[in-house]
C-alpha cells in the first residue's frame, strides 16, 4: 500500500476573486503534502485566473500539483465533469470555491482510507456558516440526522433521507470501475448525486464524525435557492434535481431501476405539491396532488394541506378529485 497516496482535488471556479484566496488558503494549510489542485475556471469573467496564478508559485513551493482547465461556462457539474478527466490521484474530492476546508481534511479522510480499505467512499461533518461571519457556525452539516454511520447509502441518498452530502472523497480505481469513462450529467445545480449514487449502490461509505469543512452560505449561491425567492425558482430547481437524479440512474446497470425512478418521481411531485398548495397555486397543486393519488402515495396530510388552497370548496374539490 502506498504509504503516501495522492489526492486530487478538484474546484470549479466561476467568478470567485471575492473568495477563492480563503480557499487557496485553506489548502495550502493542509498538514499533508501529496495534492493534485485541479483548477476549472468555468467561463470566469472576473480576475480569478489572476488570482489563481498569483498562488501559483505557493502551490508549487509546497509541492502539490497545479492543474488549470479553462472552459466555456456550463455550470458546476460540467466543470466537475471536465475536472475529472484530469484526475490522477489515488483518492479524489471536490469542493465549490466559496468553500473551504479544515488543516486536516485531506490526511483525515487519508487516514481512515487506509485503516479501513473495505470503503470506497469517506465522508465527514462539516460547519454551516453564513458570508457575513465565517467565524461563527450556525449548525452542523449532520444536525437532525440519525442514520450517520449507515455504511449502505444509496437510498439514503437518492431520496435525502437521513443523510447530507457532506465533502466526500472517494477512491479513484473504485470510481473508475463504475465510471471507466468519468462521464457525469453536467447539470449547472452541482455534481453530488452523479459522482456519489453509483459509488453507494456498489460500494460501502464510512464516515467521520468531526467537521471539516465549511459550508459557506451566500445570497448569489446557485445552492441558495429558498421560498423568498419564487415559486418558479424553487419549482426550476427541484425540476432540475429530478432530471440529475434520473439521467444519473439511467447511466448505471442495476436492477429495480424502474422502481427507483418511481420513487423519486413521488418524491418531488409530493415536494411541488406543498410549494404550490401553500402558495394558492390551485391548479398546480391539484395536478400533483392527482399524479399522487393515482400512484397509491397521498396521505391525510396531503389531503388536508389541499382543503386549505383558497376557493376550493369541499363539494368541488370532491369533484374533482373523484
Amino acid at each position: 500500500m502506498n504509504p503516501n497516496p495522492q489526492v486530487s482535488i478538484i474546484t470549479p471556479c466561476f467568478n470567485s476573486e471575492n473568495y477563492i484566496q480563503r480557499y487557496i488558503d485553506s489548502i495550502l494549510a493542509q498538514n499533508y503534502d501529496n495534492i493534485q489542485l485541479i483548477f476549472v475556471l468555468d467561463g470566469s469573467l472576473d480576475s480569478t485566473d489572476c488570482l489563481l496564478f498569483k498562488n501559483t508559485a505557493k502551490i508549487t513551493e509546497r509541492g502539490y500539483e497545479f492543474t488549470y482547465i479553462f472552459r466555456q461556462n456550463k455550470g458546476l457539474g460540467g466543470a466537475i465533469n471536465t475536472g475529472l478527466k484530469a484526475v490522477t490521484g489515488d483518492y479524489f474530492t471536490w469542493c465549490d470555491s466559496d468553500n473551504f476546508y479544515t488543516e486536516d481534511y485531506v490526511s483525515s479522510k487519508v487516514r481512515y482510507f487506509c485503516d479501513n480499505p473495505e470503503y470506497a467512499v469517506v465522508r465527514c461533518n462539516g460547519y454551516v456558516v453564513d458570508e457575513s461571519d465565517i467565524g461563527k457556525p450556525l449548525r452542523l452539516m449532520a444536525d437532525g440526522n440519525r442514520d450517520l454511520y449507515n455504511e449502505h447509502l444509496f437510498e439514503n441518498c437518492l431520496l435525502v433521507r437521513n443523510f447530507h452530502f457532506g465533502c466526500a472523497m472517494v477512491r479513484t480505481k473504485d470510481f473508475d470501475r463504475v465510471n471507466p469513462h468519468r462521464e457525469i450529467y453536467p447539470s449547472r445545480a452541482g455534481q453530488n448525486w452523479q459522482l456519489l449514487l453509483p459509488m453507494f449502490y456498489h460500494y460501502k461509505s464510512g464516515y467521520i464524525d468531526k467537521p471539516m469543512f465549511y459550508f459557506v452560505i451566500r445570497q448569489d449561491s446557485i445552492s441558495n435557492i429558498t421560498q423568498y425567492q419564487g415559486i418558479e425558482k424553487q419549482i426550476d430547481k427541484l425540476d432540475e434535481y429530478e432530471r440529475i437524479i434520473t439521467n444519473t440512474l439511467n447511466s448505471m446497470e442495476f436492477e429495480d431501476r424502474d422502481s427507483y425512478l418511481k420513487k423519486v418521481k413521488l418524491k418531488y411531485s409530493r415536494q411541488k405539491f406543498y410549494i404550490y398548495a401553500y402558495a394558492h397555486h390551485n391548479d398546480e397543486a391539484l395536478q400533483e396532488y392527482r399524479y399522487l393519488k393515482a400512484n397509491g402515495a397521498t396521505s391525510l396530510r396531503l389531503w388536508l394541506v389541499l382543503m386549505r388552497c383558497r376557493s376550493i370548496t369541499f363539494d368541488k374539490l370532491v369533484r374533482i378529485l373523484r
